[in-house]
């Protein structure tokens, strides 16, 4: 490989006040570029690597049948309502776990980073938590979901 191009396979990258060296190969600096999205805001590769996926997979379980396809679809009826829902239950489960470990409930009712020194869980504590709260909140979206095709209403199409 000529000087030139080793020299042009480094890439200078900075995050923060860190500068981190990283040498890639000519395919993989392709790679890396191709794959530098951005969240916020959405980029349009961004989009098509998290929308594109779950529309295959949307496409693909259709016509699925059965109980776990029923909850799915349950869900997928009510998306702000659960949405809305899940905010205010996480919220009152993560004031109540404060409480429980001796944290004023003024001290939690902050804006999510601002809370007191030392209050927070680990990943498998916030999976355990989120494995609780969906089935929580299945009955609530089902009965949400059954007034949505009751009612005739305009308004909770929105919700």
């Amino acid at each position: 490989m000529p000087s030139c191009a080793r020299g042009l396979t480094r890439l200078l990258v900075t995050r923060g006040l860190r500068l981190i060296l990283l040498e890639f190969t000519a395919v993989g600096l392709a790679w890396y570029f191709s794959f530098h999205t951005t969240k916020y805001p959405p980029s349009l590769l961004y989009l098509l690597m998290t929308l594109g996926p779950t529309l295959v997979i949307l496409h693909a379980f259709r016509m699925a049948k059965g109980p776990v396809a029923g909850m799915f679809v349950t869900f997928g009826r009510v998306p702000f309502f659960f949405y809305v829902t899940h905010l205010y239950l996480i919220h009152a489960i993560a004031v109540a776990a404060g409480v429980a470990q001796a944290f004023p409930a003024s001290s939690l009712m902050v804006l999510h980073g601002y809370g007191p020194k030392g209050f927070g869980f680990g990943l498998p504590m916030i999976y355990l938590v989120w494995l609780a709260v969906v089935p929580l909140l299945y009955p609530l979206c089902r009965r949400y979901a059954e007034l949505k095709a009751r009612s005739r209403a305009w308004w909770l199409s929105y919700l």
